[in-house]
C-alpha cells in the first residue's frame, strides 16, 4: 500500500514552492488532489500521474522569483517531483 501521509507531505511542499513562484493555478491543483486523495485513491493517483504527461506539464515547471531562476527551490521541487511520481505511479 502507498503511504498517502507521504504522499500527501510531498504534495504540501511542492504546494508551498508553487505559490512562491506565483504558480498559483499548479498549486491550487495540487492541493485539490492532495484533499481528494484519502477519499478517493486510486482515481486520484490516476490524476497526479496525468500531470506528468505532455507540453505544460508539472515537469516543465520552472520557478523564478523577479525574473531570476530560484535555483534551491527549483532544485528541491525536481526531487519532489520525482519521488512523488516514484510514490503514485512507480513500484
Amino acid at each position: 500500500m502507498k503511504n498517502l501521509t507521504k504522499i500527501m507531505e510531498i504534495m504540501n511542499r511542492i504546494s508551498e514552492l508553487l505559490r512562491v513562484s506565483d504558480e498559483d493555478e499548479w498549486a491550487l491543483r495540487i492541493d485539490e488532489y492532495r484533499i481528494e486523495l484519502p477519499k478517493d485513491t486510486t482515481y486520484v493517483l490516476s490524476k497526479i500521474a496525468a500531470l506528468y504527461g505532455g507540453m505544460g506539464s508539472l515537469n516543465d515547471i520552472v520557478l523564478y522569483r523577479n525574473g531570476q531562476p530560484m535555483i534551491a527551490e527549483n532544485n528541491e521541487l525536481h526531487k519532489l517531483r520525482s519521488e512523488l511520481h516514484e510514490r503514485c505511479v512507480g513500484a
